[in-house]
């Protein structure tokens, strides 16, 4: 790779997570404070923009981030000759820092299923057919916990593997293997994390291209592979940049003490419930965000904000709804309908069943 490319990298993968629209728990005041003005700029210039996962804001920022990368690069040439740093090594840095945030923010999602939830009552009795790609797949990998959690272990141990620099090379080939993976998953089942994981599978690969000696001797090539010794300073800076990142990612889980979300406490009454005698209605869920939905018999649904402060009774923030606990009772303006609790987590699909032979089913 040429000089002139690896500056222009190391800048906008600096403008890139500058830029990102992302929600930390540490450091989000920083990064909103680097962001506000741009997205004041932007707004100003179309206030219909909305800066979320894949919306066309944000893909306008990630290519503000691309241009604003190569106008850096005379910039980022003079402080690497002023203080005398290795163009290569500081990209290399770069790149597995941003990789090794994400891998492992990410992976300890996973293993505290809070990315990857239990599927919620209404989505489990919602005729297949009827789910879009993303909520269906969403669903499905959600369901086991011992496939989300090995998720979570291979990512997090990619993030591990490029702490030690020998070990650096081989986390950039699993880096591109997860992200790769993602990616094909975004775009086949059209989840909106396209542009991230896109991003992360570039930044992967980039990366791994630094490590020009290693892919020599890969296809049989001589090859000298050579580990430069960290200096004490780099070597403080990594480590403190390694706690920061734990830090960040685990600190939700220590506020909420939601080690496993499928073990978490829902709501009081959350659940499906069927409802008895009425003509338009067949179930009624309540969602763990504070949302009554309604299920007709043609397999529409409708849902309520709920107001639910009062254990024995929610009210929808319309006043058009009301559950009352104490007699399983749901009340529509004046008619009043009675309401059976359906056992969900009975479901096939929220069951850990493993076969090793297959003849049950033949």
């Amino acid at each position: 790779m040429s000089e002139h490319l690896k500056l222009s990298f190391i800048g906008i993968a600096t403008w890139w997570i500058l830029l990102l629209p992302f929600d930390y728990t540490l450091f989000d005041w920083f990064f909103k404070l680097i962001q506000k003005p741009f997205l004041s700029l932007l707004k100003s210039m179309d206030e219909e923009l909305i800066f979320e996962t894949d919306t066309y804001g944000t893909y306008v920022l990630i290519a503000l981030s691309l241009l604003l990368g190569v106008l850096s690069s005379p910039i980022i040439h003079w402080l690497c000759s002023k203080w005398k740093l290795n163009s290569n090594e500081l990209l290399k840095t770069l790149l597995a820092s941003i990789l090794f945030f994400f891998l492992f923010k990410y992976g300890w999602d996973k293993i505290t299923k809070t990315q990857f939830y239990m599927p919620e009552p209404n989505t489990l009795y919602t005729p297949f057919g009827k789910l879009s790609k993303d909520i269906a797949y969403w669903s499905l990998v959600g369901s086991s916990y011992s496939y989300t959690f090995a998720l979570g272990f291979i990512e997090i141990l990619a993030a591990i593997l490029f702490f030690f620099k020998r070990t650096q090379f081989l986390a950039s080939l699993l880096a591109i293997a997860i992200f790769g993976q993602i990616v094909l998953i975004n775009f086949s089942f059209d989840i909106s994390v396209k542009l991230l994981a896109g991003s992360l599978l570039v930044f992967s690969i980039v990366y791994s291209s630094c490590f020009y000696q290693n892919w020599r001797a890969i296809f049989g090539f001589s090859a000298t592979p050579v580990l430069e010794k960290n200096s004490r300073s780099h070597q403080a800076i990594k480590y403190l940049f390694t706690g920061l990142v734990i830090l960040e990612s685990i600190i939700p889980t220590l506020i909420s003490k939601n080690i496993n979300d499928d073990q978490f406490p829902r709501l009081a009454h959350h659940g499906a419930y069927k409802v008895i005698g009425n003509r338009e209605i067949k179930h009624l869920f309540i969602h763990r965000n504070n949302y009554l939905i309604l299920q007709s018999w043609n397999d529409e649904l409708k849902d309520y904000k709920l107001d639910t402060h009062h254990s024995n009774q929610y009210i929808t923030l319309d006043g058009q709804l009301s559950c009352k606990w104490n007699n399983n009772q749901l009340i529509i303006q004046n008619d009043t309908f009675a309401l059976k609790k359906v056992p969900f987590k009975t479901l096939p699909l929220l069951q850990e069943s493993f076969h090793t032979f297959s003849d049950e089913f033949h």
